[in-house]
């Protein structure tokens, strides 16, 4: 379940994300009961709505299984159910599709011959695997669905125009992995009841002449390995490491941090002291460039998630700055969702209905 809405966002973006800017808000109308809720001046019909949760149920049941539905997750310390909050998740993923799209204009972002195509083989795909009690109840038909897939390639067009209008260039020494041993003669025990407790002063400057001894030992001694130490002098938190700068700098400080990157290959530091005790680090490999490559896309990854949302924000006020899913979504349409049953089947779905 991890990284769950931008998994089922990237499903409506599979759906292949309009051309409606305003604001204000109307409330959800018993009497309307197509309508699922209304977003700025649209009206999510309850077809809309089941397109998007169509497409994510299939997905989660394919990966999950039917039973997921059910199960209990703790989400900001309340006990919501997977099927609770993929609703939600719907929801916010329509409504950013809407968003998106609805800027479309603003970047003159209009759909290609080829995209075009793709809109019409995807109605076609989405509407020939729905049956006769599937359009009854959802009213859908194609001119609906193709309006959903445009929206979403529309909504998609403008998330990367967005993304590749603001640099995010990150340089090799700040994505750059470093691999590295960390000999500790720590200055500190933990007690039984969890609690840290300081060594002695006394007891500290002996561990500072071990680490002394240690470094002495490393120096003179050719092949000396790095356990020999640790058991010698029975070190209970050495251990190998790699990480990033920015992971060096939470971990032991920035001047700590500089000492070890400015260490080469197969280098070994002075005895350093930190919060921890006295170290000895020796560099492993001061550059890993594969690792030092997925940090880097995971970095760029943080910084366009934290700008999009940044934009995304000030857009959703424009467009409906009082939408609130709890109180404005009309809960019995959209709870109909999942719409297959334990065994796969549609819920009471009679098989001699499907249309041909």
């Amino acid at each position: 379940m991890k990284d769950r809405r931008s998994r089922i966002f990237a499903c409506a973006i599979i759906l292949c994300m309009v051309l409606c800017s305003a604001c204000g808000k109307k409330e959800v109308e018993v009497q309307d009961a197509s309508v699922v809720y209304h977003f700025g001046e649209d009206d999510i019909t309850y077809g809309e709505y089941y397109i998007y949760a169509k497409t994510v149920e299939e997905d989660y049941r394919k990966s999950y299984g039917n039973g997921v539905w059910d199960l209990e997750l703790n989400v900001d310390d309340e006990s919501r159910t997977v099927r609770d909050i993929t609703i939600d998740d719907i929801i916010e993923d329509i409504n950013r599709v809407k968003i998106l799209a609805s800027h479309a204009g603003d970047y003159s972002i209009a759909l290609t011959d080829n995209e075009k195509a793709e809109v019409e083989n995807k109605t076609e795909a989405f509407y020939k695997g729905l049956t006769d009690k599937d359009i009854k109840e959802t009213e859908l038909n194609k001119q609906i669905i193709s309006k959903v897939m445009e929206e979403n390639i529309l909504a998609k067009k403008v998330y990367d125009q967005v993304l590749s209008d603001y640099d995010f260039e990150i340089s090799d020494e700040e994505a750059r992995m470093i691999t590295f041993y960390d000999v500790v003669f720590e200055c500190y025990s933990i007690e039984k009841d969890g609690s840290v407790k300081e060594y002695t002063d006394e007891k500290k400057a002996l561990q500072l002449e071990r680490a002394n001894e240690a470094l002495e030992s490393l120096a003179q001694e050719e092949g000396i390995a790095y356990n020999d130490i640790v058991d010698k002098y029975n070190l209970s938190y050495s251990s190998e490491y790699t990480m990033s700068k920015a992971e060096l700098i939470e971990e032991y400080g920035e001047a700590v941090a500089n000492n070890i990157l400015a260490l080469s290959d197969g280098e070994v530091s002075v005895v350093i002291e930190t919060q921890y005790g006295y170290h000895l680090f020796k560099m492993i490999e001061s550059s890993n460039e594969e690792l030092t490559k997925e940090n880097k896309r995971q970095i760029i990854a943080s910084k366009q998630k934290e700008y999009f949302n940044g934009v995304y924000s000030d857009w959703l006020k424009e467009f409906d700055s009082h939408f609130d899913a709890s109180k404005d979504v009309n809960m019995e349409l959209a709870g109909r969702f999942p719409f297959t049953g334990e065994d796969g089947k549609a819920a009471g779905k009679d098989s001699s209905s499907d249309k041909d």
